[in-house]
């Protein structure tokens, strides 16, 4: 994404409010009226000069739901609720990576490429491209599949997951939830 100096910016909001104090005790001889910029025109460099180059995220909740069958695979599904500010047309991506509940943090581990962070710890993803400037997502979903957590079946676990939004265009990640605990008894 493009990296404005924020020095630069200043300098611009300030001249700006400096025009827009000056302006009212302008003096003007023109003997006809001066055109006012279309609103389109100030709409735009108000975007250029305030608008954060990187989204913004404003997470609102999750949970899961157990037992949802997929194409015939059995899983669970994340449903997460969501905003997206200033990530218009921008290629995101929300990402759930999952834990123990334990004291250390402890991550799952998988050999599923499918499900499966660069670290090889487990994680699920689903892409979007926020169509609006504040995008809100009330439940975006993500399909994670019973067997790609290497659990015994019949056993109980506590887990927990956190999600991650991350810019596919600018390469970073832009937002990182709380934990949310969940309690699995594997099938």
């Amino acid at each position: 994404m493009k990296n404005k100096s924020p020095r630069l910016r200043a300098l611009i909001i300030s001249g700006v409010f400096a025009v827009s104090l000056v302006g009212p005790f302008t003096v003007n001889h023109a003997a006809t009226p001066v055109k006012p910029k279309s609103e389109k025109t100030i709409t735009d460099f108000i975007k250029l000069v305030i608008t954060p180059d990187d989204p913004e995220a404003i997470y609102e909740g999750a949970r899961i739901v157990h037992n949802v069958t997929v194409n015939g695979v059995k899983g669970m599904r994340v449903h997460a609720k969501f905003r997206v500010k200033y990530g218009q047309d921008v290629a995101c991506m929300l990402i759930a990576y999952f834990y123990f509940d334990d004291a250390d943090n402890t991550p799952l581990k998988t050999s599923d490429a499918d499900y499966r962070a660069k670290d090889g710890t487990v994680s699920a993803h689903a892409n979007f491209t926020p169509a609006y400037d504040p995008a809100v997502y009330n439940d975006l979903q993500i399909f994670m599949p019973y067997d790609a957590l290497n659990m015994q079946s019949g056993d109980d676990y506590d887990l927990k997951f956190y999600l991650g939004l991350y810019d596919k265009e600018g390469g970073r990640f832009f937002g990182k939830s709380g934990w949310y605990k969940f309690h699995l008894t594997m099938p």
